[in-house]
Order: structure tokens, then C-alpha cells, then sequence
């Protein structure tokens, strides 16, 4: 069970809360991904990634937001989460990119200004530009 208390997230195991991750109580589900941002193991991060295709915005938003937390160690897989098939994925992955500014992710942020998505396109831009990789467009 999540303590009502956020004072005592951190005094639930890793595994506990990933196992929360997907708990069918929506807001237990809300405070387990948010405990995850003090956890950067592995499990943590994968655990959190899968939830950046949930439909509810509001959940896939809070996993984005402990990635950025949790910060550098998250990078290698935001990278391959770039790549996946959901829109919403790749577009969570490059703001999170965006916001931590690890220069290993400035060629996977190149290749994701090709994507499809209008909204990948446009964080992995703001994501260049905000690690001092501007760009300059013009006409050939």
C-alpha cells in the first residue's frame, strides 16, 4: 500500500513499486510513478519508460517528469525510446531529453528531427537548442 504520507515514498522497496506501476487504483498507480524518481536502477527506468505510452496524459506525463528527475541515468534508454512505434513515447522521450541536456543524446536528437511527429520533431529541436546545438535553415 502507498503511504498517504510523501515523506515516506522512500521507504518502499523499488521492486514494491514497480509492482504499484500497475496497480488498477489510478492514483496509487500516480504515486508509485512518482516515488520512482528517487530510484534510478535499471527497473526503475524501464519501468518508468513503459509508462510514457499509457493513454491517461496525466500518468505518462509523471513518468516523463521522474525521468527528467532521476536525470543522466536515464538517457540510454530515452534514446531507445526514440525509436519505439508510439508517438506519444518518442514525444516524452525527446522532452525528456530535453530537459536533462545530455550531449550523448545530441545524434539520436539529429536523427529524431525526422520523425513523423510534429511534437518529436519539435522537442528534440528545443532539445538541440537548449544544449547549445543551434541550427540554421536555409535555402539551397
Amino acid at each position: 500500500m502507498i503511504p498517504d504520507d510523501e515523506s515516506k515514498l522512500d521507504q518502499i522497496a523499488t521492486r514494491d513499486l514497480i509492482e504499484f506501476v500497475n496497480a488498477k487504483d489510478d492514483e496509487t498507480r500516480a504515486a508509485a510513478i512518482y516515488a520512482l524518481r528517487t530510484r534510478s536502477t535499471a527497473d526503475a527506468v524501464t519501468a518508468l519508460i513503459t509508462v510514457l505510452s499509457n493513454p491517461d496524459s496525466f500518468l505518462a506525463r509523471t513518468a516523463c517528469d521522474s525521468l527528467i528527475h532521476i536525470g543522466k541515468a536515464t538517457t540510454s534508454k530515452l534514446i531507445e525510446a526514440l525509436n519505439d512505434k508510439n508517438i506519444q513515447t518518442r514525444g516524452l522521450a525527446a522532452r525528456a531529453l530535453a530537459h536533462i541536456k545530455d550531449e550523448s543524446s545530441i545524434p539520436a536528437l539529429f536523427n529524431a528531427l525526422n520523425d513523423d511527429s510534429m511534437m518529436v520533431q519539435y522537442w528534440a529541436d528545443e532539445a538541440l537548442e537548449r544544449m547549445g546545438v543551434g541550427q540554421i535553415y536555409f535555402q539551397p
